[in-house]
Parts: structure tokens; sequence; C-alpha cells
């Protein structure tokens, strides 16, 4: 048996209710609640549901040393450490996406953010998860990662909201370092896109995208900042 599903099957306990009633309230299948009776683990998107319905930290629900439920100001710092530590095998950033798990478990803390940012687009303004730790910048190579991702066609919704948030951590960090909105207003950026990005507000659904990498080495150019600076805020 599973630390999550001992701790799930707990939870419905002290509830009154039937771990695969609730498993239905919940919009999961009972072939996926089967699978976690055979040790299997709900991904990234199940978790979290089951967590909220709870009103506990997921790190609760996966943690094999019964760690006491952690007050409600704790919670959002608590799933960004959970996540960032969860196994490949458990979890699934999104259905259908075309990025691995591993890759964006890398990205997450090199950027600062919480999974919950990185996968929602109604996220419009992004402020760093906690006090930036330096030692992210050694692993060169998430760089590389981040342009790829920027640089492919977004062919799946999910793909396309992870391009969005990074570029609103891009611009935010552009503001930071004197590159308002005010000052990219150039003939070299789309502009109802970067409206998009700014505002939440769409300019149809060809514009509804984040930066590419084209954008990226323009901007690069253009402020005279590195991707670095760009994507962490750190020189």
């Amino acid at each position: 048996m599973t630390v999550f599903w001992r701790k799930y099957n707990e939870l419905c306990d002290e509830r009154g209710i039937k771990p695969r009633t609730l498993a239905t309230e919940l919009g999961i299948s009972a072939a996926t609640v089967t699978k976690w009776v055979n040790d299997g683990m709900p991904n990234l998107e199940m978790i979290t549901r089951i967590a909220e319905y709870f009103d506990v930290p997921i790190d609760y629900l996966i943690n094999g040393d019964d760690t006491p439920i952690i007050p409600e100001a704790n919670k959002k710092r608590s799933v960004f450490k959970s996540v960032s530590s969860l196994s490949q095998r458990w979890v699934s950033l999104r259905r259908g996406s075309e990025i691995s798990l591993e890759t964006q478990l890398k990205i997450i803390p090199y950027v600062n953010c919480t999974v919950q940012f990185l996968n929602n687009d109604k996220y419009i303004e992004y402020s760093p998860e906690a006090k930036y730790d330096t030692d992210h910048l050694k692993d060169t190579e998430t760089i590389f990662d981040i342009l790829g991702i920027l640089d492919h066609c977004a062919d799946t919704e999910s793909y396309r909201i992870v391009q969005v948030q990074l570029s609103r951590i891009v611009l935010y960090h552009l503001k930071e370092k004197g590159f308002d909105r005010e000052a990219l207003r150039t003939e070299h950026l789309d502009q109802e896109k970067m409206e998009y990005l700014y505002t939440g507000k769409e300019g149809g659904k060809s514009h509804n995208y984040g930066l590419n990498f084209s954008d990226m080495d323009f901007l690069r150019e253009f402020t005279g900042l590195s991707y670095q600076v760009m994507f962490t805020g750190v020189e």
C-alpha cells in the first residue's frame, strides 16, 4: 500500500465518506482508483484536487513520516517544495503535455515559480516564490530547455500556457531592470501578443501566445540583458 493510498483512506474515514465515492465526486474514474489500490499514484492535477478537498498540503499526502498538517499560511510553500521533490513516476504535470516532467521539475526552481503559476495563464502577474537560490544557476542546461520550449509551436493548450507563463516571468524581470511596457513598444515585437501577456486580454487566438525564440533574441540584443537575467533576475 502506498503512503498516498493509506492517507487518502484515513482522510476519507475521518470525513465519513468512502474512497471510491469521493473519487467519483471529484471527477476521478473508478479505473484510476483501482490503479491506486494496486500501488499506482495520482497525477499532479488529481492529487492537487484531493489536497484541496481535504484542506491539506500535497506533502501530507505523499510523505511517509506522517508530517502534521501544515497551517494555511505555509501551504503555498509546502506545495512548491513537494512538487519539486516528487519522483518522475508519480505525476505528469499536464495530460497531453509534450514537456517531460523531468524538464518541468528543473524549470520550476530555476525560474523561481510555483507549478500552479507555470500551468495557469490566469496568473497574469508573476512574483518570485522565494529568495532565489543561486545554486540553480549551476545548471546551465536549463536555459536551453526553456529556450527550446519557447521555440516550439504550441500544439496543445498546456504547452501554450507554459510558454505564456515563462514569458510573463521574463517581462517581470525586464521591468525590474528598467524595461517596462512602454519601453517594449517596438515594431519588432507583436504588440497584440504583448498586450495579452501583460493584461490577459485576448486579442484573438493568433496572439494569445508567449514569446518565441526570435522575440527572446531581440530582447537580449535590445536590452543588453542575458537570458539568465531575463529568466531569473540574477546577474
